[in-house]
């Protein structure tokens, strides 16, 4: 490292953990190095599932601290990204209002069919780009419209927007973590009037937008006195982040953020909010430099976490692939996307509920459920594409994997196989490489996205995966799922 490199601290802000990432920008690429890490865990408080405030600020607060105290270079920035949708209340001194519930909490039920009364499914999806998910801040917001506790706020931040505010003192949201909301103007970055009409909102309580890259002034938290350090609005919503980061080399490509949950989509200069797309589940999120982000929220890897508690404690996610080799031909498949696995009590079970109802034969082998679960995955991958390719008029020629699920050599090969398009696999940190980039950006470091995701292609290990020839009953079993799809 030298004093010419761009040394920064990218914090990502996940639901199961957090990070401060200390990152270093330079003429051989982008390196950087987690200096702490905290598990993030919901908890259960006056009547709600909450999210510890507290615990994060401190913890963040330390984070950074470390970071500034083993860098060799003074960072010159901080940026901070994550999770979606959950939000803080401040009062007139600029203190929460009350601990902020997350996503998950019940709240949000009922909400949906409530909204309906007041304004139609359609209308909202074409004011604000976004489609009807449970747990959408526009949805926390309306159920507790006209309680006390909305009465006693001042501000309302999205999460990202908080840390920031406690970091340099501008309360401020930003342009790509309102867009998760359902509240804001599809195609401004406006509140939509209309939709906090109906939430008894003044806009003041959410104040104006401002755009990725955003300088917000000095960083002033204690033990980073005289660092220098400028507070940037990088994307807040931590998969935007991610997809600023995707190693573009072909424009005809769509990308598969793939973990506990998957996020299919690909990037527009407009949205997609026709009829067709709203009822098929598509969501128009916001990215950087004015793009929108037209995905697809999928079922992921949750499908294995829980068929994974049936095997020794030991088995490895590698051990479980080479099981599959054990189930030969099958003739199961399901829809990930069937309510029924969305949180089962036992996940194997969920299965044999779903073979039942769609008149299939049980597995033989346990083997043969993961197997099933690969399969089905590779085949809502292809159906999720092909729709996109159908809604957008876009021909689709690869697809860039990234998150964690980019290192399994095994689901790789088939996505390509099944989806019959070229992979590419990585960057497995692609929020906080995002998170980086955007700060260089705003810093003058470096002068487009183009040319920071080509530091990401020279920094990162990437893996290119070529279709093979699909069996026959592979073929036969898509077929299978897209019936299933199109019937249930």
């Amino acid at each position: 490292m030298n004093k010419d490199d761009f040394v920064c601290i990218a914090v990502d802000m996940g639901a199961g953990s957090i990070r401060v990432m200390l990152g270093v920008i330079d003429e051989n690429g982008m390196s950087y190095e987690e200096t702490h890490r905290i598990t993030n865990e919901i908890i259960f408080r006056e009547g709600h599932e909450r999210w510890d405030m507290e615990k994060i600020v401190r913890e963040i607060r330390v984070g950074i601290s470390k970071a500034v105290e083993v860098s060799r270079h003074a960072p010159v920035s901080v940026g901070v990204d994550s999770w979606g949708v959950d939000f803080v209340l401040l009062d007139d001194r600029g203190e929460l209002v009350d601990a902020p519930v997350a996503y998950r909490d019940k709240r949000t039920e009922g909400m949906r069919e409530r909204w309906r009364t007041m304004m139609p499914e359609m209308e909202t999806f074409r004011r604000t780009g976004i489609n009807f998910y449970v747990f959408n801040t526009l949805f926390q917001l309306l159920s507790i419209r006209d309680s006390d506790v909305l009465k006693g706020a001042s501000r309302i931040l999205f999460m990202p927007c908080y840390i920031s505010y406690l970091l340099s003192g501008h309360a401020r949201n930003e342009l790509t973590i309102s867009s998760t909301s359902q509240m804001l103007e599809v195609s401004s970055d406006r509140w939509d009037d209309r939709v906090l009409a109906h939430l008894n909102l003044d806009r003041e309580l959410l104040g104006d937008v401002i755009g990725p890259g955003t300088r917000l002034g000095p960083v002033a938290i204690p033990g980073t006195e005289g660092a220098g350090m400028e507070n940037i609005a990088v994307c807040g919503h931590d998969t935007a982040c991610v997809v600023a980061a995707i190693p573009v080399e072909d424009p005809s490509y769509a990308y598969i953020s793939a973990g506990t949950w998957c996020i299919l989509g690909v990037e527009s200069d407009v949205p997609l909010i026709t009829e067709e797309a709203f009822r098929f589940g598509v969501t128009n999120e916001r990215g950087y430099d004015n793009t929108y982000r037209i995905l697809k929220n999928i079922t992921g890897l949750w499908l294995l976490q829980g068929l994974k508690v049936h095997l020794p404690e030991y088995t490895s996610y590698a051990d479980m692939e080479e099981m599959t080799r054990e189930g030969g031909d099958i003739v199961q498949v399901i829809d990930p996307d069937d309510p029924g696995f969305y949180n089962p009590a036992d996940m194997k079970e969920a299965f044999d509920s779903y073979f039942r109802k769609t008149g299939q034969p049980l597995p033989g082998m346990f083997s043969e459920y993961l197997l099933c679960a690969y399969d089905s995955l590779c085949f809502s991958f292809r159906y999720h594409i092909e729709k996109l390719e159908q809604f957008t008029g876009k021909s689709i020629a690869v697809l860039h994997l990234v998150g964690g699920g980019s290192q399994s050599d095994y689901l790789c090969h088939r996505i390509a196989t099944v989806c019959g398009r070229r992979v590419v696999a990585g960057p497995v940190e692609g929020a906080t490489l995002g998170n980086m980039l955007i700060q260089a950006l705003a810093m003058g470091r470096i002068k487009d996205l183009a040319q920071g995701r080509e530091l990401v292609r020279k920094s990162c290990s990437l893996k290119t995966y070529k279709p093979e020839a699909e069996s026959d009953r592979s073929a036969k079993r898509y077929q299978r799922f897209m019936k299933l799809k199109d019937t249930l």
